[in-house]
C-alpha cells in the first residue's frame, strides 16, 4: 500500500514538473521572440535615424551654399523636419546608452536653430560657419550612433525598457560646438522626367523574329552563339524579350516592339575581375554608342561595382548637354566590353530642340551662384523639371570638402537646382 502511494506520488511530482518545465519552455520561447522583436525595433530606430542625419547634412550643404532664398528656407525645413524625425526615432531607443542621449540633444538643438534661421532675412556669414560647423557635428553623431547600434541591440536582449516619449530634453552632458541662438548619385537627373509617349521610337512595328536578329547585331554577331525569344514586356514602352548566349554569359535583352530599340541589357552575371581602368570602359562604351547610331554624345558620371563599370551619357546640341537625354553603359572591367545598357531616358525624351541660346552670359549667371561656392567654368545644360525643361548653366564648387552642382536659369537667373556629389561605396565620380 504505502508503495502504490508513493508511486502516485511519484507520478504527481513527474507530472507537476514536466508542466513546470513545459511552462517554463513556453516563458522562455516568449522571452526569445520578445527580445528579437525588440533587436528588430531598436535596429530599424538607428538606421532610420542615420538615413534621416545623412539627409539633414546634405540639406546642411545646400543650405549654406544656395543664393536662393527661398531654396535655403526649403532646405533650413527640411533640416528642422530631419532633426525632428531623428527625435521620433530615436524615441524607441533606450536613454540610458549615452550615443542615444547625445544624438537626441544634438537634434532638438538643430531643431531649434535651425527653426530661429528661417525668421531672419537670409543667411550671415556667422550663420553660415555654424551651418559649416552643424554638418560635420552631425556627421560625428552620426558616426557615434552606428558605432553603438550593437550596444543598443544588447541592451534590447537584457530586458533594457527605459523609453522616452519624442522630443523630450535629456540632462546628458554634451558639449556643443555650436553657441545655438535661444529659441545624404549616379549622377545628376539620372531619374529624368517622363511625359507622353517615347519621342525617339521609328514609327515601324517589329516582330519577334525581328528583335532576335536586331539583338544580336547590337551587341556583335561574332560574341553571340545563340539567341531565343525571351518574356515580353508590357508598360510605357512594350518591348520583345531576347535571351543571348554569349561564350561566358548570358544577357538578357529588351527590345521596343515600336522601333526596334534597345531598351535595356543585362548580364546574368557581373563578377569580372579589375584588369581594365574606367577611363578604358568609358572610350570603349563611347566607341561602342557612335556605332550603334547615337552619336554626339558627352560621358558625364560613372560607378563601379561588382566588376563593372557604368557609365552615364548625355546626348549634347551644340554645346549643351541635354541630361533628360540619358544612356548608361555597362563595360566589364576585365576586358572593356559592354554588357550592359539602359535608355529609358533618351528614348523618352530625345527630340531635336528649337534653338538653345542663353539670354544671360556665364559671367552674368555667375552671380547668382553663392560666393562660398567658388565655381568653377561653366557649362550650358538641359534639365529636367517639373514644370518642363529649362537651359541653364551648370556650375560646379567645393564648399566643406564636398563638391555641389548649381544649375542656374540661364534666361531668369533663377537657381532652378543643387546637388551634392556624393562619393559612395560603389565609387561614384565625375568624369
Amino acid at each position: 500500500m504505502e508503495k502504490r502511494k508513493l508511486t502516485i506520488s511519484l507520478v504527481f511530482l513527474l507530472g507537476v514538473l514536466a508542466i513546470a518545465v513545459g511552462a517554463a519552455m513556453r516563458i522562455s520561447e516568449r522571452a526569445d521572440r520578445l527580445e528579437a522583436r525588440l533587436r528588430e525595433v531598436y535596429d530599424g530606430a538607428v538606421l532610420s535615424a542615420l538615413r534621416q542625419m545623412e539627409d539633414m547634412q546634405t540639406a546642411l550643404g545646400k543650405a549654406v551654399v544656395t543664393e536662393d532664398r527661398g531654396a535655403e528656407a526649403q532646405y533650413l525645413n527640411q533640416v528642422s523636419a530631419g532633426a525632428a524625425q531623428v527625435q521620433r526615432s530615436l524615441s524607441l531607443l533606450p536613454l540610458s546608452h549615452t550615443a542615444t542621449q547625445r544624438a537626441v540633444k544634438f537634434a532638438n538643438q538643430l531643431a531649434d536653430y535651425t527653426s530661429s534661421l528661417l525668421k531672419t532675412d537670409g543667411l550671415s556669414e556667422a550663420d553660415a560657419a555654424n551651418l559649416g560647423t552643424l554638418i560635420s557635428a552631425c556627421a560625428d553623431s552620426a558616426r557615434a550612433l552606428a558605432e553603438a547600434k550593437n550596444d543598443l541591440s544588447d541592451l534590447a536582449a537584457a530586458g533594457e525598457t527605459s523609453f522616452y516619449p519624442a522630443g523630450s530634453q535629456t540632462t546628458a552632458a554634451y558639449d556643443s560646438a555650436v553657441e545655438y541662438p535661444t529659441l545624404i548619385y549616379d549622377g545628376p537627373f539620372s531619374d529624368a522626367r517622363e511625359t507622353g509617349v517615347a519621342k525617339s521610337l521609328p514609327d515601324k512595328a517589329v516582330t519577334q523574329d525581328e528583335a532576335l536578329q536586331i539583338a544580336r547585331d547590337f551587341v556583335g554577331g561574332e560574341r553571340v552563339d545563340g539567341a531565343s525569344p525571351g518574356p515580353e514586356m508590357g508598360g510605357v514602352i512594350p518591348c520583345w524579350g531576347v535571351n543571348l548566349r554569349l561564350r561566358d554569359l548570358s544577357l538578357l535583352a529588351a527590345v521596343t516592339k515600336q522601333g526596334g530599340k534597345i531598351l535595356f541589357l543585362t548580364p546574368d552575371s557581373a563578377d569580372f575581375s579589375p584588369n581594365k581602368s574606367v577611363e578604358e570602359c568609358r572610350e570603349n562604351a563611347l566607341q561602342f554608342l557612335s556605332s550603334r547610331g547615337y552619336d554626339h554624345m558627352k560621358p558625364t558620371y560613372f560607378q563601379v561595382y561588382q566588376g563593372v563599370a557604368v557609365v552615364s551619357f548625355a546626348a549634347t546640341q551644340g554645346d549643351t548637354v541635354l541630361y533628360p537625354d540619358l544612356i548608361k553603359v555597362q563595360c566589364r572591367l576585365d576586358t572593356a566590353q559592354v554588357v550592359g545598357w539602359e535608355a529609358r531616358n533618351y528614348l523618352m525624351n530625345h527630340t531635336a530642340r528649337g534653338l538653345l541660346t542663353p539670354e544671360l552670359t556665364e559671367e552674368e549667371a555667375r552671380q547668382y551662384v553663392s560666393s562660398r561656392l567658388k565655381p568653377d567654368a561653366a557649362r550650358l545644360c538641359l534639365i529636367p523639371t517639373e514644370a518642363g525643361e529649362k537651359l541653364c548653366y551648370e556650375f560646379q564648387g567645393d564648399y566643406g570638402g564636398h563638391t555641389y552642382l548649381a544649375y542656374i536659369n540661364a534666361a531668369t537667373g533663377r537657381q532652378e537646382e543643387l546637388l551634392k556629389v556624393v562619393e559612395g561605396a560603389s565609387g561614384l565620380e565625375a568624369v
